[in-house]
């Protein structure tokens, strides 16, 4: 991979009962760098706190997909079913809890951003959820 490619965290902050969130990457030294909304900085009080996790993850996106923008895009499909018990679920509601719930985690530290030289960024749309 690249050394041109950021490799960004979401971090946790806050409490427990009020979490928030920050994006941080590392500088070629290795110094932590926080997304003020902005840009980077080097300050971690000038960063952007985000109080929602999917606020968060959409800017992520945003920085990674801009960040990758200079290479070829190859969109692939894997199925999630979800298999809901009990009343079935009114379909706009279905999708406003997935959209809240449902997190996709890359353990990239054990398993890599992605196979040979490519980077893999996940995107749950939960606007195609539909029944079968």
């Amino acid at each position: 991979m690249s050394d041109d490619i950021p490799m960004i965290s979401l971090v946790r902050k806050g409490t427990k009962k009020y979490p928030r969130y920050v994006l941080m990457k590392a500088d070629t030294l290795r110094n932590p760098n926080y997304w003020t909304g902005l840009g980077w900085s080097v300050n971690e009080t000038a960063a952007l706190l985000f109080d929602d996790l999917n606020d968060a993850a959409w800017v992520y996106n945003d920085l990674m997909t801009d960040a990758l923008s200079d290479r070829p895009c190859h969109r692939f499909i894997a199925p999630l079913y979800i298999e809901m018990y009990g009343d079935r679920p009114d379909l706009a509601d279905l999708r406003s809890w997935l959209e809240k719930a449902v997190r996709v985690v890359v353990d990239a530290p054990r398993h890599g951003s992605g196979p040979q030289d490519s980077v893999g960024i996940m995107i749950l749309d939960t606007e195609d959820t539909k029944p079968v």
